[in-house]
């Protein structure tokens, strides 16, 4: 049997998967939409049971699947999806702040630590980047999985050279998110940084670093996946 899906309908089921906790993509979401559409056609009781191969992950459509704006301006997202999420907009955050995301403390490598060390710690703990502090354990700027691998793959650079040489480093001036004088390379964001504000901040940005006013310490790093699931804690979504 062959059942076709629209993107809207695989979008929208794979946002709903997402939301209710399972960090499915867009494939994944058409797979269960043609799962529900011949349950329904098989009139299958409500015992039975289904099985269904998940496919793919959201972790690769963060600035597509995940992101509101993008799902609106495509028209993938259904009736019900966007009445809820007009209806989130107004209250999901209801003046929460990162504190309340409950994130657990930031694992870092210091800038003096080798390149292949940092990739073993990315790939260690799944992390598509890390934080790199300087002196006193100071957040001055960060290493990609994807650069680092690629650098060491062509020989740029050596699995003892130090992250220093590699890594991307931070303007030392920040920016308060939601200043008007936008410094593009560092973001000043803490704990206390309200939830509505740091959601605007993944409009164009995929991971946060979470540090003290000060940005002496880096506490913490913060994603879209830890905003859905803060919000998925307070609702209850329907499939």
């Amino acid at each position: 049997m062959w059942i076709q899906v629209s993107d809207r309908v695989a979008y929208s089921m794979a946002r709903r998967l997402v939301q209710g906790g399972v960090f499915a993509g867009p494939s994944s979401g058409a797979s269960v939409a043609a799962a529900r559409m011949y349950a329904v056609s098989a009139c299958l009781q409500p015992s039975s049971r289904v099985a269904v191969i998940l496919g793919d992950t959201a972790r690769n459509y963060t600035d597509t699947l995940l992101s509101d704006d993008w799902m609106l301006a495509h028209d993938l997202l259904d009736a019900r999806m966007v009445a809820d999420l007009q209806r989130t907009q107004i209250e999901q955050y209801r003046a929460a702040s990162i504190e309340d995301l409950q994130l657990p403390a930031a694992v870092t490598v210091s800038e003096n630590d080798s390149m292949h060390y940092a990739v073993a710690l990315m790939a260690e703990h799944d992390f598509s980047q890390v934080p790199v502090t300087g002196p006193s354990r100071r957040l001055i700027g960060y290493l990609t999985l994807s650069a680092a691998q690629t650098l060491l793959d062509n020989h740029v650079a050596l699995p003892t050279d130090p992250v220093r040489k590699f890594m991307l480093r931070f303007n030392p001036a920040p920016r308060n998110v939601g200043s008007a004088n936008i410094r593009k390379e560092y973001w000043l964001i803490t704990p206390e940084t309200p939830l509505s504000e740091l959601s605007r901040f993944f409009e164009s940005h995929s991971v946060a670093f979470v540090t003290d006013a000060s940005r002496k310490f880096c506490l913490g790093i913060a994603t879209k996946q830890d905003l859905i699931s803060f919000l998925a804690r307070r609702h209850t979504f329907r499939f």
